[in-house]
């Protein structure tokens, strides 16, 4: 008499969103930068954002996701936009490229009010970084942010 082993199949973890900060070649990391300069309750607002997409499946169906920008560059690289409120009442603004399965490469933090960015030059930044990381690559690099469980 032989005995057979029951094998039981589970399922694979799902693949979770990895998160990159453009990083220019001289190590400034102008998303480091920009999140530091919030207040805090903005950073874990921002965190817990991450956090919750990461499981998401498609970007579009993040919390959050407003569009693809469009216009010149912008268009061409397929730069979105994240949209995020805290406390301060202002609409915090990340854009950035999805480069490969899952991935969420940072290129711009910024506000947003009516038709108006601060930094005004936000849209141009975004786009030069996006040229930058495709188009010059030993001009520009990337840092992984960790996603905070913690929030």
């Amino acid at each position: 008499m032989t005995h057979k082993k029951k094998v039981i199949l589970s399922k694979q973890p799902p693949l979770l969103w990895r998160y990159w900060d453009f990083v220019y070649l001289n190590d400034t990391n102008p998303i480091e930068a920009w999140y530091w300069a919030l207040p805090e309750d903005i950073q874990d607002t921002f965190d817990t954002l991450l956090k919750n997409n990461q499981k998401t499946k498609l970007p579009q169906q993040w919390t959050g996701f407003r569009k693809y920008l469009h216009g010149g560059d912008l268009q061409k690289y397929g730069v979105w936009e994240l949209e995020f409120k805290g406390q301060d009442g202002l609409a915090h603004r990340l854009m950035g490229i999805f480069d490969g399965a899952k991935t969420a490469i940072f290129l711009m933090g910024c506000y947003h009010k009516d038709d108006n960015y601060t930094p005004p030059n936000a849209l141009e930044t975004a786009a030069a970084r996006a040229s930058l990381y495709y188009q010059n690559p030993k001009q520009a690099k990337t840092h992984e942010r960790t996603v905070k469980k913690d929030i």
